[in-house]
């Protein structure tokens, strides 16, 4: 394949050439015409050619050094147009490959590259044969004419490396859908569980201050029972204690009416008529009469011992009865006062297990009053701290569901990116094909000038008839190349 540096040392030589040949043609030209002039002879042919063949002893080496110009122009001129041929066939260009090259060489750079026909067309200049014909192969468009921008190999490689990376993508996106769906309900999973536990907790506080309230009215109520046990107790104990004091009294005022008559006046007088009784009872009966005075003197001794022995005896018999009246009354008095006593310390007692127990009774319920109050802090933490969870949760998900908007946005974009690629290879390039227009345009453009030139230098012979290219017969194309 030529080369833009290949091309410019062609083109080079071949000026090279064609100015060595210009020269010669020139002073051959020149010659002829100074020979003519001084001979003055215009008679015939053959005269000419006399004359020539005196002036000049070697007239035929010049035709032969443009004949073998002329061959050497065709032979380039065969080789370039196999180089096109080549070309043309790499790229897939088929028939009319010059005109198929430059149009999709101008159709590319009318999507932005360079046309290179209407670049060698303003360098060569409008006014040059050369440069009119590539600016007009550089005005020929056909955008959207189906030129292939890649060889079959990079055309296939590409549109798969595009295809499979858009099919890659398209699962991509698809499976955003399938992580939003896994997002979502992760997130509504999330808030079921702290909603649930948020139920929990209201339910058990709900349980707590149930139970608190059972538990204060069930105090109350067994308070109240006790109370009114206590009440009853005390009630009856307060009769008792009415009652025993009712029988101390009774049992001192026994004693004190039982002692008015045992007092020693009263056992005195007692003693006393007794005494007297017996006396009388004595006199009645005669006791001293009958009797000598010795012996009724001894009788009476006897008599008054005996009264003095029953003053004694009646006496003894009343201090007895006080001791034992005050003995019995005591102990009477001292049971009465030990059960007054008794019961006077268990009322006390039942009143301290009342004050007791309604004590226990307030603190219980102050303590319950700070289980319901804690409890309800509890609450009111944990209703906190849900919330907490729930609004982090919610910004969690938000920020995932914009990192996948973000994802979903990238990838869109790029499926339009890469559809835009795959609509951007353009026409499928012709089986083989190892090249595209604008890769070998130039080279074509080089190729296409040399051809050119190659023409130019052909009519430029004059002692030969080096036609080349379309306008060249068989005939023209003879080992020797010279006129006839």
């Amino acid at each position: 394949m030529y080369s833009k540096s290949q091309t410019t040392k062609k083109t080079s030589v071949n000026l090279f050439i064609s100015i060595i040949s210009s020269l010669v043609m020139m002073g051959y030209t020149a010659h002829a015409q100074t020979s003519g002039t001084s001979s003055g002879s215009a008679s015939s042919t053959s005269s000419n050619n006399q004359n020539s063949q005196q002036q000049y002893p070697y007239p035929m080496m010049t035709s032969y050094s443009e004949g073998q110009t002329c061959n050497d122009l065709r032979s380039r001129y065969s080789s370039a147009r196999r180089d096109m041929l080549r070309l043309c066939k790499d790229a897939g260009a088929g028939a009319s490959c010059v005109d198929k090259i430059d149009s999709c060489n101008t159709e590319a750079s009318d999507t932005g590259g360079i046309n290179l026909y209407q670049t060698l067309g303003t360098a060569v200049g409008a006014d040059n044969a050369l440069g009119t014909a590539l600016g007009v192969m550089g005005q020929s468009s056909n955008v959207g004419g189906g030129c292939p921008q890649f060889s079959f190999q990079d055309y296939f490689s590409k549109k798969k490396e595009y295809q499979e990376d858009l099919d890659k993508t398209e699962e991509d996106l698809a499976k955003l859908s399938d992580d939003k769906a896994d997002i979502q309900a992760d997130f509504n999973k999330k808030i079921s569980d702290l909603q649930e536990d948020l139920n929990k907790a209201q339910e058990d506080l709900e349980k707590t201050k149930d139970q608190i309230s059972k538990d204060k009215l069930e105090n109350t109520q067994k308070l109240q029972e006790a109370q009114n046990a206590a009440k009853d107790s005390m009630r009856s104990q307060a009769t008792t204690l009415l009652d025993l004091h009712g029988k101390l009294i009774t049992s001192q005022r026994d004693k004190s009416l039982n002692m008015i008559a045992l007092t020693e006046a009263s056992a005195k007088r007692a003693c006393m008529k007794t005494v007297n009784e017996m006396k009388s009872q004595w006199q009645k009966d005669g006791a001293l009469s009958g009797f000598s005075s010795g012996t009724m003197i001894a009788k009476a001794k006897r008599l008054k011992q005996d009264l003095i022995d029953t003053w004694n005896d009646c006496m003894t018999v009343y201090d007895q009865k006080k001791q034992a009246l005050l003995e019995s009354k005591k102990q009477e008095e001292d049971m009465l006062r030990k059960q007054i006593q008794d019961t006077t310390e268990s009322m006390a007692q039942t009143k301290d297990s009342m004050d007791s127990a309604e004590a226990n009774m307030a603190q219980m319920n102050a303590l319950a009053d700070k289980q319901q109050t804690q409890a309800e802090t509890n609450m009111k933490n944990t209703q906190t701290a849900i919330q907490t969870k729930m609004t982090a949760a919610k910004q969690e998900l938000e920020q995932k569901l914009q990192t996948l908007a973000t994802k979903t946005t990238n990838y869109s974009q790029k499926i339009n990116r890469l559809n835009t690629q795959l609509s951007s290879l353009g026409a499928v390039p012709p089986s083989g094909a190892t090249t595209t227009a604008p890769q070998v345009a130039d080279e074509v453009s080089g190729l296409q000038e040399e051809m050119n030139e190659i023409i130019a230098q052909a009519k430029d012979l004059t002692q030969v008839n080096c036609s080349i290219g379309k306008s060249a017969s068989s005939s023209s194309r003879s080992s020797s190349g010279l006129k006839e």
